[in-house]
């Protein structure tokens, strides 16, 4: 199936702030993308919804998060300095000397990470990891009543780092884990359009890094006939890697079908077939019991919801370089077209 991929509309979604429970940017990206060819909604949750054929059978829901890890400013300090607490999974390691781009009360307000100086470190400190609570962002200011007049506690950012290839062929940038699934449901729906009679809805979910709370609201609204579930997984390749920890998973080798407890049996043999069909690469990965993502709250949703997983190897996941192959990001679109077309 021929496939040209919208490169601009990727690049607007990766650099959208919308960090859990805040996607609201990274959401009107999504929405004013799908509106150009299907029917686009929200709800009141934060989940957006694109829809093909509505009212026909049987019904597809496509799934990927919008919500990417972040911060949310807890304490301002008497010299301005801003104290901060995750949102999402984080190594503090990762954070220190990163810029971040903060939603402000008249617009953006960027800042750093900051942390003593070497210099000054003492030996004890020098040896031992940083924690988030000693973590703490400079936006400039020179005073707690000055840091106020741009922004407030509660205000969130993200790290600020745009998109950059390398060799052509490999993608890096902050938010690949996860608005790369939500390009990737909406980029196969518009595969999609005029080729399946199906009703076939992409979402993009909300707050998956913090419980997969959106796409269980998604699922439960929707009461779909099946879904399918895309997300991001490690690279085996990276240095230090164990295979027997993470499976075999490499960039530019295909994409990545979970088995596990919560996948079904019969999307993962459809998803297989779609795949064998079209000539895409792809390896098995199992686990014992949650996969981590969205799909371990929608396969439990009802009386519960066919489910199956797609995943696209990725290294260096929640960093700023978070990096991907981008064959497997098109191998990752047509395969779920050619599985919904195969329904």
């Amino acid at each position: 199936m021929d496939y040209a991929p919208d490169l601009a509309f990727l690049e607007r979604l990766l650099l959208a702030t919308g960090p859990s429970g805040f996607e609201e940017e990274a959401a009107q990206v999504f929405l004013e993308k799908a509106s150009t060819f299907a029917e686009a909604e929200r709800d009141r949750h934060g989940n957006v919804y694109a829809r093909l054929n509505p009212g026909q059978r049987p019904k597809v829901l496509l799934m990927g998060h919008l919500d990417e890890i972040g911060v949310i400013v807890s304490h301002v300090e008497e010299k301005g300095f801003l104290r901060l607490r995750p949102l999402g999974g984080w190594d503090p390691q990762v954070l220190v000397g990163q810029r971040l781009r903060f939603l402000g009360k008249k617009g953006p307000v960027l800042g750093v990470v900051g942390r003593k100086a070497i210099h000054v470190l003492k030996e004890e400190e020098r040896k031992k990891a940083v924690e988030m609570a000693e973590l703490f962002a400079d936006i400039g200011a020179e005073s707690r009543e000055e840091a106020l007049a741009y922004l407030e506690v509660g205000a969130v950012g993200v790290l600020d780092q745009a998109p950059e290839w390398l060799l052509g062929k490999r993608l890096v940038s902050k938010a690949l884990d996860n608005r790369l699934g939500a390009f990737v449901v909406l980029e196969a729906l518009r595969l999609l359009k005029d080729r399946t009679p199906c009703e076939v809805v992409a979402v993009g979910t909300a707050q998956e890094e913090i419980g997969a709370y959106g796409a269980r609201t998604a699922a439960f609204r929707e009461a779909p006939d099946l879904a399918l579930v895309v997300d991001v997984h490690h690279d085996s390749a990276t240095p230090g890697m164990e295979k027997g920890l993470v499976g075999e998973a490499e960039l530019g080798k295909g994409v990545v079908l979970d088995v596990g407890p919560f996948v079904d049996k019969e999307v993962l043999r459809g998803l297989k077939a779609a795949a064998e069909r079209e000539g895409i690469p792809y390896v098995l990965h199992a686990h014992g019991s949650h996969s981590g993502t969205d799909a371990d709250e929608v396969a439990k949703v009802r009386e519960g919801i066919p489910t199956g997983i797609v995943s696209i190897p990725l290294r260096y996941m929640h960093s700023p370089v978070e990096m991907v192959d981008f064959r497997d990001v098109e191998r990752a679109v047509r395969l779920l077209a050619a599985f919904v077309r195969g329904v």
